[in-house]
């Protein structure tokens, strides 16, 4: 498995609940995007989707080619965010177990944006690569679950730290019939 590596020796955590919790109140939630970001900008601490999607691709001006046979995405306008703008928990997450996580993480890892990814059933991401590696904790994970680097496919078992190598390319597809959740960490490196 050389690019997907189960990290044995970072503390687990029963983060279901919490999440259930988040949503249920309304301090996050999915509206925008699939994905919420624990951790956000200096002066943007109540916002927990400014991380959210590419960094550098405006996927929300995305549009087809005068030929429609390729989706075209620009960039964004103006200098983009880096990964290593996010050096604070986002507001909803303080004083939760994702709040712990995040400490826990920090002690070992440069960090960049650490997000909440949601997939919903029979969905599959683009084929792509990512600038650093990535830790992947499923949260909510099942039969159909799956995560392609290069060659290598695997299902990511839920409540289990990955390392993976996603400077290659690779994607991931949920081809159940529920949701799949996992936190999903940039690694910028070890401290």
């Amino acid at each position: 498995m050389k690019n997907f590596k189960e990290i044995t020796d970072l503390p687990v955590y029963d983060l279901t609940n919490e999440l259930n919790q988040l949503l249920s109140s309304g301090a996050i939630d999915w509206s925008s995007s699939n994905q919420v970001c624990i951790n956000t900008v200096p002066g943007k601490e109540d916002d927990f989707r400014i991380g959210c999607g590419s960094l550098i691709l405006d996927w929300d001006n995305s549009y087809w080619d005068d030929e429609k046979d390729k989706w075209i995405v620009p960039k964004r306008d103006g200098e983009p965010m880096k990964d290593e703008d996010f050096t604070v928990v986002a507001t909803p997450f303080l004083g939760t177990l994702f709040e712990d996580a995040y400490r826990a993480l920090d002690e070992r890892y440069e960090l960049g944006r650490v997000r909440l990814m949601l997939s919903t059933p029979k969905t599959c991401m683009s084929w792509h690569f990512d600038f650093t590696p990535r830790l992947h904790f499923p949260i909510k994970t099942q039969e159909g679950c799956m995560m392609v680097i290069e060659d290598q496919l695997i299902h990511l078992e839920q409540n289990k730290w990955w390392q993976t190598d996603t400077t290659k390319m690779h994607t991931a597809f949920n081809s159940s019939m529920e949701e799949r959740i996992h936190l999903v960490v940039v690694i910028l490196g070890e401290k």
